[in-house]
């Protein structure tokens, strides 16, 4: 039997010293950015904003006009599981993550670094994506 997931998050950034830092969480399948299971009536903007506030602690905000949805299954208890993620942009105002309890270290990386830790080629993608969207919003010299 299948059964099909629906999950919400966002790539999360910070510009620090016109440096672009991206915020991944680590858990047991490795680093990724924060998201969660979408809830029954809940948007996946909704989703996404509420599952950063509990992962992490911080209010963002959602870039307007950025949307990836990846697709990837796994298999639990010989169930096959298809998850879909989507992925939003969400600018932080601060650096102080306050780490939730289903996680157990986080790190602001650079694009290089975050291109070396996250755990899927298709995170990757998202991740260079956004990087792209940042540099066109916020101008900066380099990333």
């Amino acid at each position: 039997m299948r059964y099909f997931e629906r999950s919400a998050g966002a790539v999360v950034y910070a510009v620090e010293a016109d440096r672009v830092l991206y915020l991944l969480l680590h858990g047991k399948f490795g680093w990724d950015f924060p998201h969660g299971l979408v809830r029954l009536y809940e948007t996946d903007e909704v989703a996404a904003l509420r599952e950063i506030l509990e992962e992490t602690g911080l209010i963002v905000s959602l870039v307007p006009h950025f949307r990836e949805e990846i697709v990837y299954r796994y298999s639990r208890k010989g169930r096959t599981i298809y998850k879909e993620i989507i992925y939003f942009l969400a600018k932080a105002s601060s650096l102080d993550v306050t780490l939730s309890k289903e996680h157990d270290a986080y790190l602001w990386a650079t694009k290089e670094e975050a291109l070396k830790l996250v755990a899927r080629d298709e995170t990757r993608q998202v991740l260079l994506k956004a990087a792209k969207k940042i540099l066109e919003i916020e101008k900066l010299a380099s990333q």
